[in-house]
């Protein structure tokens, strides 16, 4: 066995230490990316329900907020000499 096949080998058992290092890479990385896909499926599933529960809560709310608004404005529109005074009125206090 000369010095050329020496340095051969070497550079073959490099080589295969360079294969080994890109697979276990690969294997790491897509177990890292499957955990944190399925982490965030997992917690998407959890806070599903109660974040739609608490969209059509605060739908409602702004729904009724907004007839109430609508309704004093209406209101005060009986009253004032000028129509849609009564609107503006409200508007002005709803955006204070």
């Amino acid at each position: 066995m000369g010095f050329i096949d020496t340095i051969l080998s070497f550079i073959d058992g490099i080589r295969s230490v360079i294969d080994v290092a890109g697979t276990a890479q690969g294997a790491i990385s897509d177990a890292v990316s499957n955990g944190i896909e399925q982490g965030i499926e997992g917690a998407f599933r959890r806070i599903r329900k109660p974040l739609e529960q608490s969209l059509m809560r605060v739908s409602f709310m702004l729904v009724s907020v907004f007839f109430m608004i609508w309704g004093a404005a209406m209101f005060l529109d009986n009253f004032v000499q000028y129509h849609g005074l009564g609107f503006v009125i409200v508007g002005a206090l709803a955006g204070l």
